[in-house]
C-alpha cells in the first residue's frame, strides 16, 4: 500500500525559488511538483505542491496551507483492484463518467487524454487541464500529479476559479530551493454533464 499512498505539501514559497528547465528525464532526486502562480482570487502569493511518499518530506516547508496524506490508485490495472474501494483520487484511460459512481469513496477521477486530462469532481464540475509549453499533461506522472492537485486544492477549501486564472506550473522540486519545470498547464472547468 506505501506505493499508493501519497503526502502532499501545499504551502506558500517562503524563499527563493529558483526555476529551470528539466532534462527529458527528471533525475530521482527530485519529486513531482506544481507551482500555482495566482492571477486574481483568494491566493496572493504562489504557492506550490510538492508530492512525496510516505517518509520522504525532506526540505519541505511543513507549515503549508495543507498536508495530506491520501491513495492514488490506476483504475485500469488488475493489480490495483483491491485499492480502488480505498482510493481518494482514481486515474484511468477510459471515461470518468460513472467512476465516481462506482467508487463512492473516491473524490476525484483523472482520464488520461491525448495532450491532457479529464478531471472529475465528486459533487462538482469538471476540469480539463492541457498540456502547453511543452508539457505532455495526459503522460505519466502527470494524471496523478494533477489529481493530487485538485484533490490538496480542494481540501485547502479554495475554489476552482482560482486555478482557471493561475499561471500552473509543473516539475519536480530537489533539496527547498530548485524547482526543474517540465511545462505549464491550463486549467478550465465546466458543469459536469448530467
Amino acid at each position: 500500500m506505501l506505493d499508493k499512498l501519497v503526502v502532499a505539501h501545499f504551502f506558500g514559497q517562503r524563499q527563493p525559488l529558483s526555476l529551470n528547465r528539466t532534462p527529458p528525464l527528471a533525475p530521482c532526486a527530485a519529486v513531482p511538483a506544481v507551482l500555482v502562480i495566482p492571477r486574481e482570487g483568494p491566493m496572493h502569493e504562489p504557492h506550490l505542491m510538492v508530492l512525496t511518499g510516505p517518509s520522504a518530506a525532506d526540505h519541505i516547508d511543513m507549515a503549508g496551507v495543507v498536508a495530506d496524506a491520501h491513495i492514488v490508485v490506476d483504475s485500469d490495472d488488475a493489480r490495483d483492484r483491491r485499492w480502488q474501494e480505498l482510493a481518494d483520487v482514481l486515474i484511468t484511460r477510459h471515461e470518468v463518467a460513472g467512476l465516481l459512481d462506482r467508487h463512492v469513496g473516491c473524490a476525484v477521477a483523472v482520464a488520461r487524454q491525448p495532450g491532457g486530462c479529464l478531471v472529475g469532481l465528486r459533487h462538482g464540475p469538471l476540469a480539463q487541464i492541457t498540456g502547453i509549453a511543452g508539457l505532455l499533461a495526459g503522460a505519466d506522472p502527470w494524471p496523478a500529479t494533477f489529481g493530487s492537485l485538485l484533490y490538496c486544492w480542494l481540501a485547502a477549501r479554495l475554489p476552482l476559479y482560482g486555478l482557471t486564472t493561475a499561471t500552473v506550473i509543473a516539475g519536480h522540486y530537489r533539496d527547498g530551493r530548485h524547482f526543474e519545470v517540465a511545462g505549464r498547464v491550463r486549467i478550465t472547468v465546466s458543469e459536469a454533464a448530467a
